[in-house]
């Protein structure tokens, strides 16, 4: 069409946001226009909107509305069969990094949730193992671009009492598109890690473990790469979780018909100092956490086919059904996204 015919670009950019997402990036082929007004819309607009990502086969999705409300739906994944868990029915969201999701199924799998494409990272060396669960991490080194994915196992007959367990560890560089391997030696028997994957913050990766029945957080010094342990601010609790919000540590813990929220004010001083008890709540029955994300929002499972979101600085909640039931366990998590169009091959050139 000659150009007097266009639209305005700002009644075009009104069209676009009330458009689904799916046919508005199929638009993006009509022309060159069109793709660069696409794109610009979604940098602009869309990439603000945060999803929560839930850890259900295939991913489901609470997403921010137009109106202001929240809605479900499902996300498209045509992964090959060959990079899945056969019978399994949840996912592993190990963590997200510029609009991309770091997947652990049989194979760990780049993800962009917005566009449906994907790209499997090369196999690490250290082999799967039904009786060792693995544990992961989606971290960056001193520079953000710096990117590293973690993997670990903790060995050496963790149900001997007199064994002395090790983890071993694996790392992936996105700088140089390689698997390095070391392992720690642990102080004490029976140790397991309580959370596949590991919340980030601070240049330290976070998992829950327990050893001899105490729960307790296994850290690790990504820079250093070096392990140790922190006290939990408790000594028992049924159900807890980790997760980030502020550039702070936050533990949830959950028993009987009310839970706890506790913040680590500093990373590495003695667990009096270290802990500070934020919130408590009740009446909302018994409930299994799946994340803590910024701005004070807390997810969690009611049964298998209901959400809720918590806030914990207004005390209130709104309850949502899901699409596909979620396997009501402790060791998987929600995660937030932001939404972005960009590819996951172009998230590392050692990956194309």
């Amino acid at each position: 069409m000659a150009g007097k015919h266009h639209l305005p670009e700002e009644i075009i950019f009104d069209i676009f946001v009330r458009l689904p997402t799916k046919p508005l990036l199929r638009f993006r082929c009509l022309s060159k226009r069109w793709n660069r007004l696409i794109s610009h819309h979604f940098t602009k607009s869309r990439s603000r909107r945060q999803m929560i990502l839930l850890p259900s086969d295939p991913l489901q999705a609470i997403e921010n509305t137009i109106q202001g409300g929240l809605t479900v739906h499902q996300m498209t994944s045509k992964f090959p069969s060959s990079s899945k868990n056969i019978g399994s029915k949840h996912v592993t969201i190990v963590g997200t990094f510029n609009g991309i999701v770091l997947l652990a199924l049989k194979d760990m799998i780049l993800y962009n949730p917005l566009t449906g494409a994907f790209k499997i990272v090369p196999s690490s060396p250290l082999k799967a193992s039904h009786r060792y669960p693995d544990a992961y991490g989606f971290c960056h080194g001193t520079a953000r671009d710096d990117l590293k994915i973690v993997r670990i196992r903790l060995v050496g007959n963790n149900y001997a009492a007199f064994a002395q367990p090790c983890i071993w560890c694996d790392v992936f560089s996105f700088k140089n598109g390689t698997w390095s391997t070391r392992y720690t030696r642990l102080v004490g028997p029976r140790w397991f890690v309580k959370q596949y994957a590991g919340t980030f913050v601070n240049g330290f990766l976070y998992w829950l473990a327990v050893r001899e029945n105490m729960s307790l957080i296994l850290a690790l010094d990504v820079k250093k790469m070096v392990f140790s342990e922190i006290q939990l601010p408790y000594i028992h609790c049924y159900v807890d979780c980790l997760g980030a919000s502020g550039g702070h540590l936050y533990v949830f813990r959950e028993y009987y018909d009310r839970f706890e929220l506790w913040m680590m004010k500093e990373h590495g001083i003695e667990k009096e100092k270290s802990w500070s008890k934020v919130l408590t709540s009740n009446g909302l029955g018994t409930v299994r956490p799946l994340a803590i994300l910024d701005g004070g929002k807390i997810v969690m499972l009611k049964n298998k086919k209901q959400v809720i979101i918590y806030d914990m600085w207004n005390d209130s909640y709104e309850v949502y059904k899901l699409n596909t039931s979620i396997i009501s366990s402790w060791k998987l998590q929600a995660m937030e996204y932001v939404p972005s169009l960009i590819s996951p091959s172009r998230l590392c050139s050692s990956l194309i």
